[in-house]
């Protein structure tokens, strides 16, 4: 103890003891050896709880990403935390989910969809490489925000308490959307009997139901995702946005994904897709703000698509980790229109070859 500041009263200096980091109390101040205060200790308060830390992650299919959220390229999302992706409209969050689930497949692992708005295309999911068979995929919709909630608990605990996959293997459930949640208190109700109460139902509930959440997701070692949208706040005075949901998600989650789309157009002007920018604006796994984007392009069916190879460019010559002459981009001995070198690492799927320059 030293003293380090000192207040002014009317008759006298008092000094203030201030506790320093250098100051280290040791077992013998409190009359203990080190091994009696460890039977001490044991016996009455029990071992300390099993510390979980942010190590095992499933990837997202997007090197940029993974770093934006874990803080490295070769990382993703945790296990046993709770995830928000929050956009606007046709901004990509469920393909985005979608492909998160592949990948959780792809680790041995299994993914769950709670679907409150009855907009899931199983036959896109399938197409893009996901398994919607059993038991490597559930699917559910539920009638209320509970019982969405209630179901997925109850698959990731069957799954951990019978072993019926690895312990290691991640579990994901995604569920979409908060939005298009409905409390059960509201859902017993007939149209016309809704009031003001049942505007602010959801919140109210979630703030309760996202305790347990937070919970079963560290103890199942599972993966809650929470596709969210974005509500224009009536009556503001500057343009404000807000999520349904209430204020619980923002306390709850571990990380908090912001989706904004801008129109990608030809020279004549046609739409072709959106870019994406994607920022964290919670991160308790690295420092938040990170922000990427990645093309979301249309083909020749109308179904959405993430161009990765494409935005990755971007983002090299961005670095200038690919060195741009002009109009062309150099790549090994050879130099190539951007159109040129996307068409060259799609047919010779060289995305690894392309990611790993990201990572030198």
């Amino acid at each position: 103890m030293r003293f380090t500041s000192c207040v002014k009263t009317s008759n006298s200096i008092r000094f203030l003891p201030t506790l320093t980091s250098s100051r280290h109390y040791s077992l013998k101040e409190i009359k203990l050896n080190k091994e009696d205060a460890i039977a001490l200790l044991g016996k009455k308060i029990g071992p300390n709880s099993e510390i979980i830390g942010y190590d095992k992650f499933i990837n997202t299919s997007y090197e940029p990403l993974n770093k934006v959220i874990s803080g490295k390229y070769d990382g993703g999302l945790p296990y046993g935390r709770i995830v928000e992706i929050v956009g606007e409209s046709s901004s990509g969050k469920t393909l985005m989910a979608t492909k998160m689930m592949i990948e959780t497949q792809a680790l041995g692992g299994v993914a769950i969809f709670i679907d409150w708005e009855r907009a899931f295309s199983i036959d896109l999911a399938r197409n893009l490489g996901l398994n919607t068979e059993r038991p490597y995929f559930f699917y559910f919709t539920p009638e209320t925000w509970e019982d969405g909630n209630k179901i997925a608990i109850q698959v990731c605990e069957t799954l951990r308490d019978n072993a019926i996959i690895d312990a290691d293997a991640p579990i994901m459930a995604v569920f979409d959307s908060i939005a298009s949640a409905v409390p059960a208190s509201s859902a017993a109700k007939d149209i016309d009997a809704y009031n003001m109460n049942d505007t602010t139902a959801l919140a109210r509930v979630a703030s309760t139901t996202l305790k347990v959440m937070a919970q079963k997701a560290w103890k199942t070692n599972a993966t809650f995702v929470y596709l969210n949208q974005v509500r224009t706040v009536p009556g503001a005075y500057v343009p404000t946005t807000s999520t349904p949901g209430g204020k619980a998600m923002e306390y709850f989650s571990s990380v908090r994904l912001f989706l904004n789309k801008k129109k990608i157009v030809d020279k004549d002007k046609k739409y072709l897709g959106q870019k994406i920018t994607i920022e964290a604006r919670k991160n308790k796994i690295t420092k938040p703000f990170g922000v990427c984007s990645v093309d979301m392009y249309y083909n020749a069916e109308n179904v959405p698509q993430f161009d990765y190879v494409s935005s990755l460019i971007d983002l090299l010559v961005e670095t200038k980790k690919l060195e741009v002459s002009g109009a062309y981009i150099q790549y090994g001995d050879k130099k190539y229109y951007k159109s040129q070198l996307v068409k060259k690492i799609t047919d010779e799927c060289a995305y690894d070859e392309l990611s790993n320059l990201l990572k030198a």
